[in-house]
This record gives C-alpha cells, structure tokens and sequence, in this order.
C-alpha cells in the first residue's frame, strides 16, 4: 500500500503538533476573589462607610493607620502561567534533558486601597496593580 504525499503531508503535520503540545503547561491560580470595577460600583466617596464595604466585599486583609485616618487594603491574586519546552521531543534520541523553555508568567498581587476619615466614612478608593513584566522568558539562555 502505497500513501500518496496529499493523504501523508496532514497525518505527519498533526502527529508533530500533537507532540508539541504534551510538552505546554497552562496553569491558572486564583487567591481571594479578584475585584473589578464592577463590584466596588456602589461605593460612594463621602458617603459609603467601611461597614457599608466589608457587607459586601467581606473583610480587608489589612487596616493600617494614616494621618487622615485609615487605610484598608484587599488583597487577591489572579496569576496565569504558561510554558512551552520545545527540547521534550529530543528526550527520546538525546541522553542530556535538553530543556528549552519559553515560559510566561503574570505573578504578584493586585489591591483595593480603601482611604478613610476619622467617622470610618470612604473619601477614597484605587485599584493597585501589578506592573507586568517581559512577554515571554527564555530559559535556559
């Protein structure tokens, strides 16, 4: 039986990515509920109290003390990380692990900083986030 190179060209397409894959590595963490804009909507500088807040985000990570009054903080952490080793298909003639990675990762925390006055009333709040770094990290160059 003879293939003919129109039937063999997508067999031997598809066996190497499919290769190419069982060495990627998708990952997602989640501590504490991310907070968007959507969920801090109702909160009304001047008038919202942090009780108003803590009923409905539930209670800061952190309550510190500032000369206006305090500062509450909610911490969460929505990180993704993503790898591709392209050196996982020479494993089976090589006999050194040639690991060639390219690797991404959003790690560190993003913040909702709560300013309030003496009464406990929200005079100001702002999202702090993360400074993202490179795209992609090559590794082991």
């Amino acid at each position: 039986m003879k293939l003919s190179l129109s039937t063999l060209c997508p067999i031997l397409l598809s066996t190497v990515l499919c290769a190419t894959f069982v060495g990627c590595n998708v990952v997602r963490f989640t501590l504490n509920t991310p907070i968007t804009q959507n969920d801090v909507a109702f909160i009304v500088p001047g008038q919202t109290t942090l009780a108003d807040v803590i009923t409905k985000l539930g209670t800061p990570d952190s309550i510190t003390d500032s000369y206006t009054g305090v500062v509450a903080t909610y911490r969460f952490l929505d990180m993704k990380y993503s790898r591709v080793n392209f050196g996982w298909l020479l494993k089976f003639w090589s006999p050194v692990d040639a690991d060639l990675l390219i690797s991404r990762t959003g790690l560190g925390t993003d913040a909702l900083e709560l300013l309030c006055d003496s009464n406990w009333v929200v005079t100001h709040h702002s999202f702090l986030r993360r400074l993202s770094g490179h795209s992609f990290n090559p590794y082991p160059f």
